[in-house]
This record gives structure tokens, sequence and C-alpha cells, in this order.
């Protein structure tokens, strides 16, 4: 067999590979080359950004469980006149306060959201991503799209590390995301709007972008400029979803002013 018979047995077993757990290093010091041998792959890879993601981010809610259970415990209070309850409403009050104290609403349950927060979002990002792409002109395959977002979505794997050591350190819960430490906490007029938004915005967030922009132009086919403006029209879209819940939450509760927290 000849050497360039090899190398092209081994760049097609190379593309052939879904797991490629020797891109995540590389990804954050060399993303454009990392980025570029993501887009050449005609099958999926998005398997280990995923993994490590759902890893991480069930890891942070874990971490959570302390707070989560200690500010279960000293909210939990009666309402007035619970006395002249009758016996049987006492007991399914009284349960229903241990059921928020029990592990499925402390770990179970915010586990599994974690976990399901992760693949929607991979999953829209990438749908919107590869549907605005081909309205723009660009022949790059779905497949493309979903590892792209895949792979450029690892820097939140670095964010819920940050927030599980910041959980487990402090035993505080974290109620300002990102920027929103720097919006009212009334839950009041324009701040009510504004502080699910800055929520989203941390260095993580930001660097997600950057790498979906390298990622899309070296592979999108099209103009620079054209898959400039289409990835951040895709992220703006995602960015007022992710704000949504938040928004709703606001208007049904004020939240406590804290401090920002930049990192998280």
């Amino acid at each position: 067999m000849t050497e360039s018979e090899m190398e092209n047995n081994g760049s097609e077993a190379e593309v052939s590979r879904r797991l490629h757990f020797e891109w995540v290093l590389p990804l954050f010091f060399r993303p454009r080359r990392t980025l570029q041998a993501v887009a050449r792959q005609t099958i999926g890879v998005w398997w280990v950004p995923l993994l490590l993601l759902s890893l991480a981010a069930i890891a942070a809610a874990l971490a959570g469980g302390p707070a989560r259970l200690q500010a279960a415990q000293m909210g939990a209070t009666l309402p007035q006149d619970f006395q002249y309850y009758s016996p049987e409403m006492q007991a399914q009050f009284t349960k229903a306060l241990e059921m928020q104290q029990g592990p499925v609403y402390i770990y179970i349950f915010p586990a599994l959201g974690a976990l399901l927060g992760v693949w929607v979002q991979w999953f829209l990002l990438a749908a919107l991503l590869h549907l605005a792409l081909t309205l723009s002109g660009s022949r790059s395959s779905s497949t493309t799209s979903f590892n792209l977002a895949a792979w450029a979505s690892l820097p939140f794997l670095i964010g819920s590390l940050v927030q599980a050591v910041y959980l487990l350190s402090t035993g505080q819960l974290i109620t300002a995301p990102g920027l929103a430490g720097f919006a009212s906490a009334d839950g009041a007029g324009l701040s009510a709007v504004a502080r699910p938004f800055l929520g989203v915005v941390d260095l993580y967030w930001i660097w997600h972008i950057v790498l979906l922009l390298i990622g899309a132009v070296d592979s999108s086919g099209t103009s620079r400029l054209k898959t400039v403006i289409v990835v951040l029209t895709v992220v703006l879209l995602l960015w007022v979803l992710r704000a949504l819940p938040g928004i709703l939450a606001a208007r049904l509760s004020s939240m406590p002013a804290t401090q920002p927290f930049f990192f998280y």
C-alpha cells in the first residue's frame, strides 16, 4: 500500500468516527482549525460536546441542591389561621411542604430541566441556523449545522463548571446570572423586561457567538457579510426565546436585588 493510499484510508477513518474527544481542548486554543475539521464531517459528530455539556449541566444542578433546600426551608411558612384548618387540610399542606424539600424537587427536577435545556437549545440553534443559511443561499448540509451548533456551544461547559464550583463553595443560589444584577430587581416596568435579557449575556455566551461566526463563515459557502448577518439574526431570535421564561417569571413574582455574577 502506497503512502497516499494510507493517508486516504486514514482520512476516511477520521470522517467515519462519531466520537472526537481529541477536539475538545483544541477548540479553545485553535478554534478555526478545529471547526474546519468539524465542518468536513459528513456524519453527526455532536455526541461528544453534548455529552460533556449534559454532564456539566447536571453537575451544576446537583451542586445547587443544598442551596435550594435551604431556600425551601426558609420559605416554608404556614399560612395565617393554619390552626383553624381541618386536620385533612393541615396534613395536605404539610405534605406539600415536605415534598418541596424532598430530593425530587431539590435534585431530580432541576437536573432533568438542565439536561433538557442543553438538548433543546442545541436543536433549536442547529435547526434555525440551517434554515437561515439555506434561505441565504448556502448549500451546507443540516449535519454541518448540527455539528457546528454542538461544538460552538462548548464554552457553556466552562460556564457550568464555574457555576458548580460557585454553588459548592458559597452555598448560595445564583439569582442574577450574567448581567442581570445590573438591572433593578423590583420586577416592574422596563427592568422586568431588561433583567431576563441581561441574564443571558455573559462571557460564555459571547464566546459561543464568536465560535458560531468562525465556523459558519468557513463552512457556509456564502459571503462573509451575509453569513455574519444570518448568524447574528439566529442568535438574536434565540436570545428572545431564552429570555421569555424570565419575563413571565418576573411578571408573577418580584426578585430580590443581588450582585451581578458576570462569569455565570
